[in-house]
């Protein structure tokens, strides 16, 4: 009856009972302790040696954990029973033990006053690897807020409930506040009521579509001494475990007239300022012309409101015939139209229509037209030459695509990389050095963006999922063969393994860099690259 209950209990428990008597022979072994230890069914019958019981164990080739603390050390089979038997004797003793399967078991031997014995065998296999994610998490979000708080830009990170989850050093000294008084809070616990009730709509939005976004705030904090600045905001994370990440930037005065449309001050006056500062690469897009292309009559005059405001010339579409015939006219008359903004609503024939007439395209949906659409307007137009006409119809397109702009475009860097925490960190490294940039997530993407964007070079991660990094720059020298001018391709690398090394410049490409990255690593291999690019397109 007892026997029975012993092994129900340890049916129950998932765990082993070994129990010995005050002479070490063995009273009860429940049917688990097999499923442990690798040994005959009659070492485990009542009556056997404890010491027997054990030479069996050593027998079977299973060793364990040592008792002394000389984990590892080589033992013969007698000092190995040994010191296992006194281990049962005393009052209390616990170990854990790794076998050759990787599988984890602790036991816990405890000898009563009677003098009988109980050993206690449980797999903690599961536990142990909860443990090593535990650790592995808490490196991970120590890696992330060191990489937080050595970025020079404001920062600061919501999840899905739009709480603050983090915030950088940069953050708490352009607010004038401790991450303390943030933490755990809203928006409104770091913003001023109308700021905070604007950022919260806009992060919203993006954590609902995932479409990043980009707008301006002027901080009248006395910390903050009155600047504007542009926030720009990105989701990441998974489904279900979204996070929003937003990042400051002091916005240039020509940069604020387009983001902030409310603004009293006139747009002209503001690009004038910003012809002085030649960190601004924005020229206004007075006298560019725009195809607006909505069926929405409150979107259409909202969006003509603002072309107004940034002086452009615009007209608008309600659906694909008249888009069709609107350009197809526009072309005949040797009109040039600079760009369509088209309203996510309408149908996807009209994409395809503006897409083959290879203008500039905007789309954006009714809650973007208020927080992005003038900077996004700028952002494609900038670079563009100017139209010199007063009129549409005296407007002649320059035909050559590649002639070069009175303003000299950013090189665009096309970044490589599956990481998020990566992503952002080049990001932000690209964006304080003043290059414009693309993330591709995996390596088909990669070589996809490198043919339709040819970007001026490429960071490449090695370790990309679809095809790894090597291959896709395979690929990429394989789509440019014949061309006068590779792309430059620098392989990123975890560490600096000689084999890593070889392999990168195997696969065609030109330079190596290590992660973790810096702004100063990042702007030196740069430098080394793009000179010589440049070179190349003088020839």
């Amino acid at each position: 009856m007892q026997t029975t209950m012993l092994d129900a209990v340890s049916e129950v428990l998932a765990v082993a009972f070994v129990v010995y008597d005050r002479n070490d022979e063995l009273i009860y072994a429940s049917r688990l302790v097999a499923s442990y230890f690798p040994v005959p069914p009659q070492f485990l019958t009542p009556g056997t040696r404890l010491r027997d019981y054990l030479g069996a164990i050593y027998d079977a080739g299973w060793r364990g954990a040592t008792m002394g603390g000389k984990e590892g050390a080589v033992q013969g089979r007698d000092e190995w029973v040994a010191e296992h038997i006194s281990a049962h004797w005393r009052e209390r003793s616990e170990v854990q033990q790794c076998d050759q399967q990787n599988r984890w078991t602790k036991l816990s031997k405890r000898r009563l006053p009677s003098g009988h014995g109980i050993c206690v065998i449980t797999d903690i296999t599961e536990q142990k690897k909860r443990e090593e994610q535990w650790r592995a998490d808490m490196e991970r979000v120590q890696l992330t807020e060191e990489i937080l708080d050595n970025l020079p830009q404001p920062v600061f990170v919501q999840d899905r409930n739009l709480g603050m989850v983090a915030v950088n050093k940069a953050f708490c000294a352009t607010m004038g506040i401790s991450a303390e008084s943030v933490l755990g809070g809203t928006l409104a616990s770091a913003f001023a009521d109308e700021i905070g009730a604007q950022l919260t709509a806009v992060t919203r939005h993006v954590l609902e579509t995932g479409t990043p976004s980009t707008t301006a705030v002027e901080l009248s904090d006395a910390a903050a001494d009155d600047r504007r600045m542009t926030l720009r905001s990105l989701r990441v994370g998974k489904p279900g475990r979204y996070f929003i990440v937003t990042t400051f930037a002091v916005a240039g005065e020509a940069e604020v007239a387009a983001i902030t449309c409310t603004s009293p001050v006139e747009v002209t006056a503001m690009a004038s300022k910003a012809g002085a500062d030649d960190r601004e690469h924005h020229a206004a897009p007075i006298g560019r012309k725009a195809l607006l292309v909505t069926a929405d009559t409150e979107f259409e005059a909202k969006s003509l409101k603002i072309f107004q405001r940034l002086g452009l010339e615009a007209c608008c579409v309600r659906n694909a015939a008249e888009q069709e015939a609107f350009l197809s006219v526009a072309r005949s008359v040797s009109v040039a139209v600079d760009l369509i903004v088209l309203d996510t609503q309408m149908d996807v024939q009209c994409l395809e229509v503006a897409e083959s007439y290879g203008i500039a395209i905007v789309t954006l949906d009714g809650f973007q037209l208020d927080t992005e659409l003038a900077f996004l307007v700028m952002e494609k137009l900038a670079g563009q030459q100017p139209s010199r006409a007063a009129d549409w119809e005296i407007t002649v397109r320059d035909t050559e695509r590649n002639a070069p702009s009175q303003i000299a475009a950013a090189p665009l860097v096309l970044v490589a990389e599956d990481n998020d925490i990566n992503q952002i960190v080049f990001s932000q490294i690209l964006e304080g050095l003043g290059y414009a940039y693309r993330i591709a997530a995996n390596g088909e993407e990669v070589v996809q963006l490198c043919y339709e964007l040819r970007p001026d070079i490429v960071l490449m991660d090695v370790t990309l999922p679809v095809i790894n990094g090597f291959e896709a720059c395979r690929r990429i020298r394989e789509m440019e063969q014949g061309a006068r001018r590779p792309t430059p391709v620098i392989g990123v690398l975890v560490q600096a393994f000689e084999r890593d090394r070889e392999e990168c410049f195997a696969a065609g490409m030109n330079d190596v860099i290590l992660k973790p990255l810096s702004p100063d690593a990042v702007e030196a291999v740069l430098a080394r690259a793009l000179p010589a690019q440049k070179g190349a397109i003088a020839v």
